[in-house]
C-alpha cells in the first residue's frame, strides 16, 4: 500500500512537506536567540524534512563546520520537539548551481554529482575520491620549498609520460600533495578531455581490490584503472604492511607503464622510508621522478594567505597578515585553520559589540593569535585512551589490542585522533603507545575521523544503560573537555 506524499511547501527558506515541520527554524531561534540565528541560519541555510530525517543544507563548509559544533544539539532538540521520535539530523553543503540552471533558488539542491570523465572512460568519482574545486595547478602556490614538484607536476599535466614515470610527492602532511595530483587531473580534464583519469587515495584503492574480490568482478576492477590515461594515489603509506594490495598495486603499475601511460603518486614518506614495503614496488617508486615537498618559506606563507583570504573576500590589516604567516605551524592547512579562526572570531567580537575599527580589532586579533598559539601541556597517552574507552563503555585494553570490532575500531581512532591534538606525541609514537601498530594506520585513523566530522557523521553504539548515539564532533568535543581538566 502507497500514500502519496503531500505538496511540498516554502516558507521563509524553509522546504518541508508539511506545515508542521516548517516551525523548526521558528522553534530554533526561539530556543538560541534572535542574533545567533540571523547570524548563521536566516537568509543562509535551507531546511529539508522528510519523515524522521532533517537535512540542514549550508552554504560553506566553515558554516557548516560551526553549526556542527555549536549548534547541533539545539537543532536535534528542536526537531525532535516537531517531528518526534530520534530524528536523524545531517548538516550538509549545498552544491552550486551550475551555468545554465535554471532551478530557482528555492529548489531545494540536488545530490553531489561526480567528476566525470568522458563517456565511457574511468571517472574521478566511482568508487573513489572527488576533486576538490580549490586545488587546481593555477591555484597552487609555488616558493622555494615545492617550486619543483609544482614544475614536475605541471610538466605531467601537460604531457603524460613525457619524462618520468612514476612522479612520486612526499612530505609532511599538508603541505600540497594532494593540491598538486588533483591539480593535474582537473588540468586533464579542462584541457585534455579526451585523457582517462583517475584520483583515488590508498585507503579507497585498497577497499575497492577488497570488494572486487569479493564480488567476483577483478576483471572489471582492473580494466578500470589499468586503462587511464593518468593514474593518481595519494597516501600511498596505507599500502605498508598489505601484502595482496601492493602484489596487485604492482601490476596494475607495471601495466599502466607498459602502455606508455602516466602514475603520480604523493606519500608523507619517501619510497625508502615506507615501512613493510615491497622491493619490488619500492624499486618502481624510485625509478622514476622522486620530490620532497618541504613547508613554504615566509613570502610563500604570505602569499598563501592573501589568495586564501582574498578568495573568501575577507580582509585583514598587513599587521594582522604578517602575524598569521609567522605563525609555529608547519602545514599550509593548519596555516590556512588558524586564517579561518582567527578571522571568523574578529568579524563575530566585532558584530557583538558594534567595534569595527580597524587598529584596535587588529590589535586584538594579534593578542588573541598569541594566546592561542602558546601550547598547551601535553595530556598522557594512557590517559587519553583510558577517557575514549571510558565514554563508549568499553575497556581501555581493547584500544590496545588487535580487536577489529566496529565500535572498538571507532574508539582506538578516536584516541589516536586526540592523542595527535593533545599529546604532542608523532604519528609512529602514538601507533606504538596504542597497540604497537605503524604511523600509516595513526594517519589513516586521524583522517577517517576528520572526515566523519566534515559530514556530520552519527555514531551509534549500545551501553550498559542502553543504546546511545552521537554526532562525532560533539563526542570529540565531550571527550576533549574531560582531557582539559586537571587529572
Amino acid at each position: 500500500m502507497s500514500v502519496a506524499a503531500p505538496a511540498r511547501e516554502q516558507t521563509a527558506g524553509f522546504i518541508a512537506p508539511t506545515e508542521y515541520s516548517a516551525r523548526i527554524p521558528d522553534l530554533l531561534r526561539r530556543r538560541i536567540g534572535p542574533i545567533r540565528f540571523e547570524q548563521w541560519f536566516d537568509g543562509k541555510t535551507r531546511w529539508i524534512a522528510e519523515g524522521h530525517h532533517l537535512r540542514v543544507v549550508v552554504g560553506n563548509a566553515f558554516a557548516a563546520n560551526w553549526i556542527r559544533n555549536k549548534f547541533f544539539q539545539d537543532i536535534r532538540a528542536v526537531a525532535q520537539a516537531v517531528l518526534g521520535g530520534e530524528p536523524e539530523l545531517l548538516i550538509e553543503l549545498a552544491v552550486p548551481p551550475t551555468a545554465g540552471d535554471s532551478r530557482s533558488d528555492s529548489a531545494p539542491p540536488a545530490p553531489p554529482r561526480p567528476d566525470c570523465a568522458p563517456a565511457g572512460r574511468p571517472v574521478g568519482q566511482a568508487g573513489g575520491a572527488s576533486l576538490n574545486p580549490r586545488y587546481r595547478l593555477e591555484e597552487f602556490v609555488a616558493g622555494p620549498t615545492n617550486q619543483l614538484a609544482y614544475h614536475a607536476a605541471r610538466r605531467v599535466a601537460d604531457d603524460p609520460r613525457r619524462e618520468f614515470n612514476p612522479l612520486f610527492i612526499h612530505g609532511q602532511c599538508g603541505l600540497g600533495k594532494t593540491h598538486l595530483l588533483q591539480g593535474v587531473c582537473h588540468y586533464l580534464r579542462q584541457a585534455h578531455p579526451e585523457k582517462r583519469w583517475l584520483y583515488l587515495t590508498g585507503e579507497q584503492f585498497t577497499n575497492e581490490f577488497l570488494e572486487a574480490i569479493k564480488a567476483n568482478r577483478m576483471e572489471s576492477f582492473r580494466r578500470r584503472l589499468r586503462q587511464a590515461d593518468l593514474l593518481a594515489i595519494d597516501d600511498v603509506h596505507f599500502f605498508a604492511s598489505k601484502r595482496r594490495t601492493q602484489e596487485e598495486f604492482l601490476h596494475t603499475f607495471d601495466q599502466i607503464d607498459a602502455n606508455n601511460r602516466q602514475v603520480i603518486l604523493a606519500c608523507d614518506s619517501s619510497p625508502r622510508d615506507i615501512a613493510a614495503l615491497s622491493e619490488a614496488l619500492r624499486s618502481r617508486f624510485v625509478s622514476g621522478m622522486v620530490i620532497r615537498i618541504d613547508p613554504p618559506d615566509l613570502p610563500t606563507r604570505l602569499e598563501i594567505l592573501r589568495r586564501f583570504l582574498n578568495h573568501r573576500q575577507w580582509r585583514v590589516s598587513d599587521l594582522v597578515l604578517m602575524q598569521l604567516a609567522q605563525a609555529p605551524v608547519a602545514s599550509v592547512r593548519e596555516l590556512e585553520g588558524l586564517a579561518v579562526q582567527m578571522v571568523a572570531r574578529s568579524e563575530l567580537g566585532e558584530r557583538a559589540t558594534g567595534n569595527a575599527s580597524g587598529k584596535s580589532s587588529s590589535t586584538l586579533l594579534i593578542r588573541e593569535l598569541h594566546d592561542r598559539l602558546r601550547p598547551p601541556a601535553p595530556v598522557a597517552i594512557d590517559r587519553i585512551v583510558k577517557t575514549a574507552a571510558d565514554f563508549f563503555a568499553i575497556p581501555p585494553g581493547a584500544l590496545m589490542g588487535a580487536s577489529r570490532r566496529r565500535l572498538t575500531a571507532t574508539a582506538r581512532a578516536v584516541a589516536m585522533y586526540l592523542a595527535r591534538q593533545h599529546s604532542h606525541m608523532s604519528f609512529p609514537d602514538i601507533g606504538r603507545a596504542i597497540g604497537g601498530r605503524n604511523h600509516s594506520t595513526v594517519i589513516g585513523a586521524c583522517r577517517r575521523i576528520e572526515a566523519q566530522i566534515a559530514a556530520g557523521a552519527v555514531i551509534y553504539w549500545n551501553t550498559p544503560d542502553g543504546p546511545r548515539h552521537r554526532a562525532m564532533a560533539e563526542i570529540l568535543q565531550h571527550i576533549a573537555a574531560q582531557l582539559r581538566r586537571p587529572p
